[in-house]
């Protein structure tokens, strides 16, 4: 778990290192990185037909990038059971930070760009911060990296 008080100090210059690296990678497999507005995000997650399950992350985020294939593996078993899962970069590059590790990790379910006011917005205090919403409201957040198999029962309680 990153605790945004010891890394923010340092985000700058890691996200200008991400981007000089990854500025010309293209999402040639998985998803590609959108910004998604305000009003769009709001709506998915005041949505009271949906089971979302949201992750907060970040390109210099060693954890978040770990926890990645375990969320993609959770979303293929599950996107046709009921639940959503998206993805939300925080990343203050923009897009083009997180999108050479989905592209490189085959991400397939939506990650979209939000910034770094997903920080106040959400009240993230670490990162990654997985958000449980059923019917519209948020029933769990989850700070820190978790397994794939305490993020399979968890998404099972969604379910139920």
């Amino acid at each position: 778990m990153i605790q945004f008080k010891d890394a923010w100090l340092s985000l700058t210059a890691i996200a200008g290192i991400v981007l000089f690296t990854g500025v010309a990678a293209q999402a040639e497999t998985g998803v590609t990185i959108e910004r998604i507005e305000e009003v769009a995000l709001d709506n998915l997650i005041r949505d009271g037909h949906r089971r979302l399950l949201v992750s907060f992350m970040a390109a210099w985020c060693g954890p978040c990038v770990d926890e990645l294939p375990a969320l993609n593996n959770l979303y293929q078993k599950y996107k046709n059971q009921g639940i959503e899962l998206i993805g939300i970069s925080i990343d203050l590059g923009g897009p083009s930070a997180m999108q050479p590790i989905v592209s490189k990790l085959k991400i397939n379910f939506p990650v979209y760009w939000y910034g770094e006011t997903a920080v106040n917005k959400f009240n993230l205090n670490a990162i990654p911060m997985l958000m449980f919403i059923r019917q519209g409201k948020i029933v769990e957040r989850l700070p820190g990296k978790r397994t794939e198999r305490f993020l399979d029962q968890k998404i099972r309680e969604l379910l139920k």
